[in-house]
């Protein structure tokens, strides 16, 4: 069998239309050991913490040089040559969506494959337009026979008149009098814009989920010379140069089912869980004995979360963030009250700021998904 198939199998590039989307194997039991886990906690206290192989205090985090080296930023463009072999599939259709869940990266393929086109990135309109309903940054597509816009959640407000432009948008883009365009879109906007605009008939792309075998071969090779990497929790390698080490897999399906198999969202578990032996030693930094601590210890949301809060969070999600003077506009709360759940949330580690907007942390993310679902609000179908 040639070791192409193999690396094809392996990849975690493939682009598939959204309603072939699955998550990995045992996703729904990973979520039932979320539950069980902060129940047993409650009653037991720390007592599954001290069962563990290897303590967190015998283990320090890897200098950021190091950290570079074994777990270096995600290169997108792999996904990027892939969006545009799947985009010959659609090349008479007005729009097409490529959507991602929080820091799965559809703005960076998008604004990568725009590029590479020579198509124009739509200019992302200044708060106060969504505010006032202005339609101006919509004119910016009408002599443009091909366009893009990276980000679509940073187009819109759940507001009054801030839907008023993207429904302008779609309507126009829909009907072909816009031209041709490629739409990133983060998957919370998508699920929210399906429901109170309509996106019937629009072809959405996304990545297809991991297991827990691609998340190995994606780590491995990222990191070029391969560590050796234990897990916390078993004392079992999780990571070797040996590539048919099928039992050290599970440890990584277990994070695969626990972040959806979204790579995004995995990437950041992977990088602020790894540790070294914490022993002083001349050769620390060349070390290749790396530790991954319990993929499950996070920042979770306790269960009686208020709802001004979990109504926070679910508006975060479906703007794909904002910043402080946004909240104002989009939820029924006092800028008192609102500030005072986000500090609260923030301080948790629930929340962090990118690039000055508030998101929910990734570490955050799957507890903040479910206590959504759990309370009947609209999730993303990713």
């Amino acid at each position: 069998m040639a070791q192409g198939s193999t690396n094809v199998a392996l990849s975690p590039w493939n682009v598939v239309a959204l309603d072939t989307f699955q998550t990995p194997e045992r996703t729904q039991a990973s979520q039932w050991r979320r539950s069980w886990r902060a129940a047993t906690t409650w009653m037991i206290g720390k007592e599954a913490s001290e069962r563990q192989a290897k303590q967190e205090s015998e283990l320090r985090a890897l200098p950021k040089v190091k950290l570079a080296h074994v777990a270096p930023p995600i290169d997108w463009l792999p996904a990027t040559e892939r969006l545009k072999q799947a985009l010959k599939d659609y090349e008479d259709a007005p729009v097409v969506l490529f959507i991602s869940p929080p820091y799965g990266g559809h703005s960076t393929v998008v604004s990568q494959w725009a590029a590479q086109q020579d198509i124009p990135c739509l200019t992302v309109p200044t708060l106060k337009e969504p505010v006032d309903g202005s339609l101006a940054w919509v004119e910016d597509a009408t002599q443009l026979k091909r366009w893009a816009i990276p980000a679509l959640e940073y187009h819109f407000l759940r507001h009054t008149n801030g839907l008023q432009g993207v429904r302008e948008l779609l309507e126009r883009a829909l009907s072909g009098r816009l031209g041709q365009s490629v739409m990133g879109c983060d998957s919370w906007t998508y699920a929210y814009l399906q429901h109170a605009v309509g996106l019937e008939g629009v072809p959405v792309l996304t990545l297809q989920g991991l297991e827990g075998e691609q998340l190995a071969h994606y780590f491995s090779q990222a990191a070029g010379e391969c560590p050796t990497v234990y897990s916390t929790r078993t004392g079992k390698s999780i990571l070797t140069s040996d590539s048919d080490q099928k039992e050290a897999y599970k440890e990584l399906q277990r994070l695969a089912a626990h972040c959806r198999g979204h790579l995004g969202i995995a990437w950041h578990y992977w990088r602020e869980r790894l540790r070294e032996p914490a022993e002083d030693s001349d050769d620390s930094d060349t070390s290749q004995e790396l530790w991954l601590l319990d993929a499950l210890a996070e920042a979770e949301l306790p269960t009686d979360t208020g709802d001004l809060a979990t109504l926070l969070l679910h508006t975060l999600l479906i703007h794909g963030g904002l910043e402080d003077h946004a909240l104002k506009h989009v939820l029924p709360f006092s800028d008192h009250e609102a500030l005072n759940a986000r500090f609260a949330l923030a301080q948790r580690g629930i929340l962090s700021s990118q690039q000055g907007r508030w998101q929910v942390a990734p570490l955050s993310y799957a507890s903040v998904r479910q206590l959504l679902e759990s309370r009947n609000y609209l999730v993303d179908p990713l």
